[in-house]
């Protein structure tokens, strides 16, 4: 039978369709394996927010309350208000159902947030098909997309909903520019309904999501008043899915900014003028080569700190890219959208205190990535020219290299680089200890392992710990807190066989009033016997030990 051209979904030919899906396969299969291998291990460690978000999906599960007993919350309160921000809901809510299908474990909080980065991987393939019209190209750079240093660390970690707010974000633009290049009612509505998603994801999602429709108004004005039947079933769809946070924020709004207020660049009652240069120095900062290209997000549980935010062979890409903007921008309206969104998408981050925090500004790699994808599109048309051709394979070959670079030193050197940042030895003292404390047994805990200032119920920050290895039943926990018979403080008695783990040393101060460890004076119970070490650095002699009674 003779193939029809322009049939098999904008490929000419069948052959090159079945190439294309098997490509596509191939490349899902590897992001998958790179996100998903030894997730609950790389890195070690488990951070604070990951054991209360995890913790609270499983209230909800068994429950249908959080821990506090508050039934579906849309915002979660927490007691660690030092320090965590409150768990984001989409999380806790799509974490529910993998819990009671795989466990309380390390590694479904965190295959969560990669499930999600691999579907808004997904989602670019589609948005990138919005500006260019090449699908490999468009395949290509949502696999990059899928790898990028700004959003892989991020996408094998459970500390928040950025994965969730990405897919939001990137479905919430592609139906947002599909309804009304189709005049379809139908992506209005999925458009309203992901980019509310967005803003319940997290909170920097209200600010992204906000100043991307006014990029889309100015963007798209004309048209939007031809078509403003499809713009409106979007808002007021956009407008039903947010009911829930409109009643929030008009009943309770200290809910949703009192974290803002902690953190906006205005925290410390500074002046006018002040504020504003502030504003300025973070906003550029974001469009910096030092952020994008060199160092990036100095937080190592952001990022490995071996490199940018994006990766240096996109450079070529990103300025073709501009270049393709800059000559496009008065005819196409899709451009001139792109053009202002990537103006304002550190916005939201600027106004905050931090130095380039990338998970402030996260939509950022959504914008970059779409520009290389533009700029590949252009170099690829003029492939024909030598020199064009010699960069394109130049920088192809300088991909694979680079990649690779970075895979090896985040599944490598960054594993030991990030383990304080991730409170490794602390953690991993107490998955052993749960692992081996026995039915009827107590696990004593010794202030020395904690750094920071708790009471009795290890609060604001380690309790969620607690109840996450420990498994400790919601109903126990709302009733009484985490039973002392189960887990308590070490006094230096005890009243149970157990487990004890302390560090086998303390802070002291020198003659010169210097901060130095000195041998732990506490008194080990007797008959113990020490069955585990954990040390504190490699090839250190200060450690964590585990002692059984």
């Amino acid at each position: 039978m003779k193939e029809k051209p322009n049939s098999y979904y904008g490929f000419p030919r069948q052959r090159e369709f079945h190439a294309f899906c098997s490509a596509a396969l191939l490349l899902l299969v590897l992001t998958g394996f790179l996100h998903f291998w030894k997730i609950g291990e790389i890195p070690n460690g488990f951070f604070v927010d990951e054991s209360l978000i995890g913790y609270s999906a499983w209230c909800i599960y068994e429950t249908g309350a959080d821990e506090f007993g508050t039934e579906y919350p849309v915002f979660h309160r927490n007691a660690n208000s030092l320090f965590c921000t409150s768990p984001d809901p989409v999380v806790m809510h799509f974490l529910a159902p993998m819990v009671k299908v795989f466990g309380l474990e390390k590694w479904v909080v965190r295959g969560n947030c990669a499930l999600f980065l691999l579907l808004a991987s997904i989602a670019f393939y589609f948005l990138a098909t919005k500006f260019v019209g090449n699908r490999w190209i468009c395949l290509g750079g949502a696999f990059v997309f899928s790898i990028l240093p700004w959003i892989f660390p991020l996408s094998r970690i459970g500390i928040g909903g950025h994965m969730h707010l990405l897919l939001g974000i990137i479905a919430g633009c592609y139906f947002l520019l599909d309804a009304v290049g189709r005049r379809s009612k139908v992506s209005a509505i999925l458009a309203g309904v992901f980019c509310a998603f967005a803003m319940y994801s997290q909170n920097p999602g209200r600010p992204i999501v906000a100043s991307l429709l006014v990029c889309f108004v100015l963007a798209l004005n004309v048209l939007l008043i031809k078509r403003w039947k499809v713009f409106a079933v979007f808002i007021v769809t956009c407008v039903i899915c947010l009911l829930p946070m409109i009643n929030i924020a008009l009943n309770s709004p200290d809910s949703m900014t009192s974290r803002f207020s902690t953190i906006s660049v205005w925290s410390d009652n500074c002046g006018i003028f002040e504020v504003m240069l502030r504003i300025l120095g973070r906003y550029i900062e974001y469009f910096s080569p030092v952020f994008l290209f060199i160092s990036g997000d100095p937080i190592l549980r952001h990022h490995t700190g071996e490199s940018g935010e994006l990766y240096i062979f996109m450079l070529p890409f990103i300025i073709a890219g501009l270049y393709s903007l800059y000559r496009g921008f008065k005819a196409k309206s899709y451009y001139r959208f792109l053009c202002f969104f990537l103006a304002l998408y550190p916005l939201s981050a600027a106004l905050t205190i931090s130095h380039m925090h990338s998970t402030r500004a996260v939509n950022g790699a959504v914008l970059w990535s779409i520009v290389a994808v533009l700029g590949a599109e252009y170099i690829w048309g003029k492939r024909k020219d030598k020199t064009f051709k010699i960069m394109l394979y130049s920088f192809l070959a300088f991909s694979i290299f680079e990649t690779s670079s970075y895979f090896a030193n985040y599944f490598g050197k960054y594993v030991e680089k990030s383990r304080f940042e991730f409170i490794a030895p602390p953690i991993e003292a107490f998955e052993y200890a749960f692992e081996n404390l026995k039915p009827g047994e107590t696990l004593y805990v010794s202030s020395s392992v904690i750094p920071q200032k708790i009471d009795a119920e290890f609060k604001p920050l380690w309790y969620s710990y607690f109840l996450f290895f420990g498994k400790v039943p919601p109903e126990v926990y709302r009733k009484s807190g985490i039973p002392k018979d189960y887990v308590c403080m070490y006094s230096g008695k005890i009243s149970k066989p157990g487990i004890l783990i302390r560090n086998n040393f303390i802070e002291g101060r020198n003659k010169d009033g210097r901060i130095i460890a000195v041998d732990n004076p506490e008194t080990i119970p007797e008959n113990s016997s020490l069955i585990h070490k954990i040390p504190i650095m490699p090839n250190s002699k200060y450690c964590i030990e585990i002692y059984r009674f």
